[in-house]
């Protein structure tokens, strides 16, 4: 199957098969284990919608946002798990620092999941922002 996305002026065909050689590899270039390979790859063909939201990222770096879950993009699954990123980074322990692909891999995985399992995701984004600490919230929280 072949893909087709606008780049500017230029047509870019990109075959299914490209598109699988390329994350095979960010993934293995990235520390991902071959079975998030095989779980994502598996995962992402079963929704051609996210599918073709993943290749339109691939292509251009940028989000489409042209896929929800009960209300969610993918981009917000990215900027949950900045979240969480951010507070790994406070310590300096999370290989994430200067790593896109890790980045992009793991929220079209978590948003893949999502789909499978929307509530579970929705209540883990709504509850757990990763940097908790006294006093985070300005208002009337308790």
């Amino acid at each position: 199957m072949e893909e087709k996305t606008r780049n500017n002026k230029n047509k870019l065909h990109i075959t299914r098969e490209q598109v699988k050689e390329f994350t095979h590899k960010a993934c293995v270039n990235n520390g991902l284990t071959e079975q998030f390979f095989e779980d994502f790859w598996e995962r992402i063909l079963k929704r051609d919608d996210i599918y073709k939201e993943y290749v339109y990222y691939l292509v251009r770096q940028e989000f489409v946002s042209g896929v929800s879950v009960e209300g969610y993009h993918v981009i917000d699954v990215l900027i949950w798990q900045m979240d969480h990123f951010k507070a790994k980074l406070d310590v300096d322990t999370y290989d994430m620092k200067h790593n896109e692909a890790k980045m992009i891999l793991s929220a079209f995985d978590t948003f893949l999941k999502m789909a499978e399992e929307p509530q579970e995701y929705i209540q883990r984004m709504q509850v757990d922002t990763g940097t908790d600490y006294p006093d985070k919230y300005f208002g009337l929280h308790k």
